[in-house]
């Protein structure tokens, strides 16, 4: 079978998900509307687990433009606090550099940068180093000297890659604790009913040049499916926040029929 493309997801076969053919790839520009109506640009790709059939908008910015993963990083340093033991739970004080103090749950629902400043310098920069290079997170690159490298353009990653890590993070196929990993995704839960379960990471941030972007990215499960999408989006003019990620990524859901518990 003719290939057309490849969903790189990070490698050594621990994050890949193969290629991908004609036949389960299909770009939907239609929905290029919900993006203008909440004053962004970017990407979106859903991933229906279950026939591995992608639908995806703005396909080159999707599979080739890599971004910093700003505070989505925070996934994989709770992950890694867990595993090392610099926290043992959602309830975990994490001292910032304030003297103040935040649990790990409220950090991560919050996305506090002073907090995971904190737990990854309590986890220490090679610990970090021997993480992304063991999973070939995005280039891998940390800058030197920077207590906030996720934020800064050293480190990258393409939204291709993200929506394989958030698979990874759903099914717990990393080498960490299944415990661990079984906290990080409920860390993610944002809504549940007998319906559907909608869990995700919506972050945003401004760069120093003053632009705005952000990234939200996770899973939605209904009858006893589950569909993973990430988007990548910048604000057109500054007029945008993280609740505009969270509401494109509702209407393109609701555009393609979920939360009914029909799909």
């Amino acid at each position: 079978m003719k290939k057309l493309l490849y969903f790189s997801l990070l490698s050594a076969g621990l994050l890949a998900l193969g290629s991908c053919s004609l036949n389960n790839v299909s770009e939907d520009s239609h929905l290029e509307k919900y993006f203008a109506a909440n004053h962004l640009k970017g990407s979106f790709a859903l991933l229906d687990n279950v026939h591995e059939t992608f639908n995806v908008y703005n396909l080159s910015s999707y599979k080739d433009s890599s971004y910093n993963p700003g505070n989505s990083f925070d996934i994989l340093t709770t992950l890694i606090g867990l595993e090392k033991g610099a926290v043992t739970d959602e309830n975990s004080l994490i001292q910032r550099r304030n003297d103040t103090a935040m649990t790990l749950g409220q950090a991560f629902k919050t996305d506090d940068t002073a907090s995971f400043i904190s737990l990854s310098d309590s986890i220490g920069r090679s610990t970090m180093q021997f993480w992304l290079d063991s999973l070939h997170y995005g280039n891998k690159i940390i800058a030197k000297n920077d207590p906030v490298f996720w934020q800064n353009d050293s480190l990258k990653l393409t939204p291709d890659e993200l929506l394989g890590f958030t698979e990874k993070v759903y099914f717990a196929q990393f080498p960490f604790q299944k415990r661990v990993q079984r906290l990080v995704k409920d860390l993610m839960t944002q809504q549940s009913n007998t319906l559907y379960s909608l869990s995700y990471k919506a972050v945003w941030q401004v760069n120093k040049e003053g632009k705005h972007s952000g990234w939200i990215m996770g899973w939605e499960e209904e009858n006893k499916r589950v569909y993973f999408f990430v988007i990548h989006a910048e604000a057109i003019n500054n007029t945008a926040d993280k609740n505009a990620l969270v509401n494109t990524l509702k209407a393109i859901l609701t555009d393609y029929g979920f939360f009914k518990g029909k799909k």
